[in-house]
Formats: structure tokens, sequence, C-alpha cells
């Protein structure tokens, strides 16, 4: 039987929530700015229902401290790096091959950050050494799951 996914469609000032647990969300620029409080609710019923997550960000190729496809960077996560035009890059952190991040740490990091979801994935991205502090998160997308 198949799982009910979430789809947050977020653009600049709004949410469809279809369903709250497992599934994706996504914010870009001008939600990326309010800290991706929209984000909140996701990662939120995640821990509580003690899912697991994984994310992608976007940001410059220069704020990343590894070369696209590393090992050290993202270990057990595809290579194909998206690259973009604009100079930017597509990195995933966690998968449900590798087992992801425990979404009730993530929450914690979350309500450290004032709610700030955006600040607490680089707040994590800093302290595991994969981005420069000065770094500047364009997009985020969370993905959670059920583990098995």
């Amino acid at each position: 039987m198949a799982v009910p996914q979430v789809q947050y469609a977020v653009s600049s000032s709004e949410v469809s929530e279809q369903y709250l647990g497992e599934g994706t969300g996504r914010v870009a620029a001008q939600a990326i700015v309010s800290g991706s409080a929209r984000l909140r609710p996701l990662i939120a019923e995640a821990a509580r229902q003690n899912l697991r997550l994984a994310f992608t960000v976007r940001l410059a190729k220069t704020g990343y401290l590894h070369p696209s496809g590393s090992r050290t960077d993202s270990p057990g996560i595809r290579r194909d790096v998206i690259q973009r035009t604009d100079h930017t890059e597509e990195r995933s952190y966690g998968s449900a091959q590798t087992g992801g991040h425990d979404a009730t740490d993530f929450a914690r990091r979350v309500d450290a950050a004032g709610g700030d979801v955006t600040a607490a994935v680089h707040q994590w991205l800093v302290e595991t050494g994969r981005i420069h502090q000065d770094a500047h998160i364009t997009h985020l997308e969370i993905r959670t799951w059920r583990p098995r």
C-alpha cells in the first residue's frame, strides 16, 4: 500500500499542505529569507512520528568546502551533483540508503535556531565541515520517510 506523502508547493507567500508526515518540502529564495519557517511543521511532525530526514541544498559552488561529488562531502549519496548555469550547485545530505538523519535531532536544531530551518541546516553544514560559514543557501528541500 502506498504511503501518502506531503507536497509543499512553496511560492513567495503560501504553502499547500496535503498531509503531514512522510514527504517532501521545498523552499526557494524568498522563503529562505524568512528562514524557511514553512518547513518547520514538516520537521516537527517527522520528529513526532520518529521519521528520518534528508535534505538538498543549493548554494554557490564557492560556498562548498569539498569538490563536487566528493565522498567526504556526502558519503553514500549519488554522485551526480546538479550544477547550474548561475554557478550554484545542489547537493544532497542523507538518503534512505544511508539511513538519513534523525528528525528529532533536526527538530531540536530548528527549535534552537528559533524556528529558522535554513539556519539549522546551515549550522549543521558548517559544523560538519561541508560549507563555509558565510555561504548562503538559496534553495532547500527536506524529505522525510519512515525507517524500515
